[in-house]
């Protein structure tokens, strides 16, 4: 018996869901699928970040069920993954999505190329990203963010850890992946007029709740989303504390607190 936290959907119903959803210009679909993991459909365009599922009972021991199996993960337009860590860039899971969304490009850091070639996945379906650099891939343009997880780590392929925003149906959205605070991140998210950033709260090598909230005040998306709790025991933080002390701190920031498998639509 699966113990764990419930999704709202799972399996084909959410698949069902998913693929029947078109979001008209200037909005988006949003479903969070735990921790990182997010389907977002923009226009008829679907991407996937980092995609992550374990079973009941699997390791490492998850809190949160997980809607989508690897072989579900389908209907991608761009597979994005942010850096090596298992429920970011998952020798479980990525090689299924990938096989499920045949023809979605897979964006990875050039950092972990090779780690990502290891899994089977065709070098053909590869786009190796750097970090200070974007791409555009059929009417989406996706910016590569350094992340600093521990530290900034950058080497002669780029930098270890990558978030993403994605520019796609009159929205600009950032997907940090896992980062902290660092000198330099404030110009480089600056140069966008976000329009929802998605934050990790977990506060473990990660941005602190009250991290997100200094974010906030920075950079003033007009929707925050916090990210990655919840999944794992000791890895966790009450997304209410960052509900609380935006609502305090800066009283016109909108924060939607999502379900897992539920969806979420939003417009300007």
């Amino acid at each position: 018996m699966d113990k764990r936290n419930p999704a709202v959907k799972t399996g084909s119903a959410l698949l069902e869901e998913i693929q029947r959803t078109t979001a008209p210009q200037g909005e988006v679909a949003i479903w969070w699928l735990g921790q990182a993991t997010f389907a977002l459909k923009l226009g008829s365009k679907l991407i996937y970040t980092d995609p992550f599922y374990r079973a009941a009972g699997q390791d490492p021991p998850s809190m949160q069920e997980m809607p989508l199996e690897p072989g579900e993960f389908q209907h991608a337009s761009l597979i994005c993954c942010t850096h090596e860590h298992l429920d970011h860039i998952d020798p479980l899971t990525l090689p299924g999505a990938a096989a499920a969304s045949p023809l979605a490009p897979v964006i990875v850091p050039a950092w972990s190329r090779d780690f990502v070639l290891g899994m089977k996945v065709p070098a053909e379906r590869l786009v190796a990203m750097r970090g200070d650099d974007s791409i555009e891939r059929d009417g989406v343009r996706i910016t590569a963010i350094p992340a600093a997880h521990m530290q900034l780590e950058k080497n002669e392929s780029g930098y270890r850890y990558l978030g993403y925003v994605i520019e796609a149906n009159g929205l600009t959205i950032y997907h940090p992946g896992d980062t902290q605070p660092y000198d330099g991140w404030y110009e480089r998210v600056s140069r966008f007029k976000l329009d929802i950033a998605l934050l990790p709260i977990s506060g473990v090598d990660n941005l602190h709740w009250m991290h997100a909230v200094y974010f906030c005040a920075l950079h003033r998306p007009k929707l925050a989303i916090p990210m990655h709790y919840g999944m794992f025991k000791g890895y966790s933080e009450d997304p209410q504390k960052f509900v609380d002390a935006a609502s305090h701190n800066i009283p016109k920031q909108a924060v939607k607190v999502l379900n897992v498998g539920e969806l979420f639509a939003y417009g300007k």
